[in-house]
């Protein structure tokens, strides 16, 4: 089961485009925001956002999960 914690990550990921951004934005070390996030793609089978050298970007299945992610 995936943590509030990590739909916080998420969410803050998908709104500023940049593990960098929402890590320094969430106080949290972007390793650990990176780690939560895989375990959370890993948990649910999909991955959420493809990474590119001009920032995160959320894939088909990743859209789908952030539309879910938001309602709660």
């Amino acid at each position: 089961m995936f943590t509030l914690q990590q739909l916080k990550y998420v969410l803050e990921i998908a709104d500023r485009g940049s593990i960098s951004e929402a890590s320094r934005r969430l106080f949290i070390t972007q390793p650990a925001i990176s780690n939560s996030i895989r375990e959370l793609e890993d948990m649910l089978g999909i991955t959420i956002f493809t990474r590119t050298p001009k920032g995160i970007i959320p894939t088909g299945e990743g859209t789908e999960f952030l539309t879910q992610a938001r309602q709660l």
